[in-house]
């Protein structure tokens, strides 16, 4: 929910007579004080004039973190209340009491920053930009100054150049502390990450925000300017009075780096006698898990957690839904070509993102099913397709952590599988025509009779050697129709697709263990061909139909022998 914003007019600063009387002499530490107090004196009465709201609003907590109490709220169509019109005449003349002390000394950081930070709250967001332009050195803290009111006015590319100049002016010890992502990890995650020394973090961090990374619709990484615009925002309130009347302390820094500063307050209504209470902050609506749950190369992301590690409510979506998606990376020369197959289901801005790679490209569509393509390294990368819908601040995506099968010494390169459809008299050969009927789910029905296309590259071939053997532990019909097609020359010596049951559910595991069903064993399909070139593609049909529904992992490998094989796999469902 976005912060309600109020026009803000520079004709006339007011400035109490107490204030200027203080500033009668230019001394720094007076016109700090006087800062302080003035800051202190707008949260005091802030807090008095809070709205206050039943005791039908009250939640248990989700996340404690030392004296706080954190929960998420649920989403709704009502507005939080209309600030009181005495707190938005306050909040102007604090500001205009910080921009004089700011004019008296403008090499003081903290009511510089403070002025930015109630200029924004105030719905200023241009001219806190202006401002910051015209910051006093260092030159770290006005580009920090910069990024934040950038970020605050949705300029997030910007932004983002910003909090990298300041990062790159930093002292060391300062760098080491904004950087530090510890407090957005799950335990696991942060263990291993505390024991990796400050200056050797760089690939983890820089990891993390590509896989956090809210939209490729929207320019720059907002998650990241986020996270800086709130290690600002706790170093400000370090030495400042809070709405909440509490001392500041590492548990409000914890919050505010993990949820955000909230975006309303209100008083708790807990009867006509009670003189003081804790006000409650309110985040904006609805929010998300944005951080990765990673798990060596496996990445998965739960936007919509119950109790999530962190949050962030982007200010141009309101929901997050998935889209039906299949992702395969082809090797071209020393780079890939990346393919995202999905189904059309909003005709909104459509957009495959692949972090720190620029645009992707349109090329085929049928009956509501479009491929997309972009270039990236060859390499692991963070692939996401996205349906954006602005108007309507709607974002459907998939996500995946896409990445080419591990090089084995002495074994060839091999692409990742790309599946297609093979209900149909279509024979597949080519990329073009796997792509033309590729899957865009992971689950099979009907026939089951599942397609695979993969590539593999810089292999030497025996053209004397072709035979085809099969074996199959668990059906003894034909499951498989293989089909090659590829450059001439060379020698490929063993390529294997093997079909290996994953999880078939608690019911099945115990009727295994009972011997009431007999055990899933793996079938496998072996073959040399004749195949060569430094490109050559292979597809091959598999008839599953005979299989029981479940969860199992497709594997293809190839190689000169047992001891050097690349392997690629990918998991499947079969369903009734």
């Amino acid at each position: 929910m976005p912060r309600a914003r109020w026009v803000l007019s520079f004709c006339c600063l007011i400035v109490p007579a107490t204030v200027r009387s203080q500033l009668q002499r230019p001394d720094s530490l007076r016109i700090l004080s006087a800062g302080h107090a003035a800051q202190s004196s707008f949260e005091r009465s802030r807090r008095e004039m809070l709205p206050r709201l039943g005791d039908d609003d009250a939640h248990p907590c989700e996340t404690v973190v030392g004296r706080m109490c954190h929960w998420q709220e649920e989403a709704d169509d009502d507005d939080p209340p209309a600030e009181p019109r005495a707190i938005t005449r306050l909040r102007r003349e604090l500001i205009g009491t910080l921009a004089h002390l700011n004019a008296v000394s403008p090499g003081d950081n903290w009511i510089a920053g403070e002025r930015i930070r109630y200029m924004i709250e105030d719905g200023e967001d241009s001219a806190a930009v202006n401002l910051a332009r015209s910051c006093s050195p260092p030159r770290w803290y006005c580009n920090v100054l910069r990024g934040y009111a950038l970020h605050e006015s949705e300029r997030y590319t910007d932004a983002d150049a910003e909090f990298d100049s300041a990062l790159a002016e930093m002292p060391s010890v300062e760098r080491c502390r904004w950087n530090d992502i510890s407090m957005l990890l799950d335990d696991g995650e942060r263990e291993k990450y505390d024991l990796i020394p400050c200056g050797q973090r760089d690939s983890v961090e820089r990891r993390f925000w590509e896989l956090a990374q809210p939209s490729f619709a929207v320019g720059g990484n907002d998650r990241r300017t986020e996270h800086f615009s709130r290690v600002f925002l706790a170093d400000l309130a370090q030495s400042a009075t809070n709405t909440y009347g509490l001392v500041w302390g590492p548990d409000m820094r914890e919050l505010l780096i993990r949820y955000g500063e909230p975006a309303w307050y209100s008083v708790p209504w807990t009867g006509p006698f009670v003189t003081h209470t804790t006000p409650i902050g309110h985040d904006r609506v609805p929010s998300f898990q944005f951080a990765p749950v990673t798990d060596g190369d496996s990445v998965t992301w739960d936007a919509h957690a119950q109790i999530a590690r962190e949050r962030y409510a982007p200010p141009y979506l309101d929901s997050i839904t998935d889209l039906d998606a299949q992702f395969a990376m082809m090797k071209r020369g020393d780079s890939a070509a990346v393919f995202a197959v999905y189904r059309d289901t909003t005709s909104s801005l459509a957009v495959l993102g692949i972090a720190d790679v620029p645009g992707d490209t349109a090329f085929d569509s049928d009956e509501g099913i479009h491929t997309r393509r972009a270039r990236a390294a060859w390499k692991g990368v963070m692939v996401g397709m996205e349906e954006f819908d602005g108007p309507r601040r709607r974002d459907a995506r998939a996500r995946t952590w896409l990445a080419p099968p591990p090089h084995v010494p002495g074994a060839p390169d091999m692409s990742t599988l790309l599946m297609f459809t093979a209900d149909t008299s279509v024979q597949v050969t080519t990329l073009g025509e796997a792509l033309s009927h590729a899957l865009v789910s992971s689950q099979l029905r009907g026939t089951r009779r599942l397609g695979l296309y993969w590539e593999i590259y810089d292999t030497v071939r025996d053209s004397s050697n072709t035979d085809s053997v099969m074996h199959d532990a668990a059906d003894t019909q034909q499951i498989a129709r293989h089909d090659s097609t590829g450059n001439a020359s060379g020698d490929s010596s063993g390529t294997v697709v093997t079909v290996t049951r994953v999880d078939g559910g608690i019911v099945h595991a115990i009727s295994e263990a009972l011997h009431i069903t007999p055990r899933d064993s793996p079938f496998a399909v072996r073959w040399h061909d004749s195949q060569s070139g430094a490109v050559t593609t292979h597809t091959v049909v598999l008839d599953l139909s005979q299989l029981p529904p479940g969860t199992y992992k497709i594997s293809v490998s190839a190689g000169p022998d047992d001891a050097h094989r690349t392997e690629t796999s990918r998991e499947i469902v079969l369903r009734e």
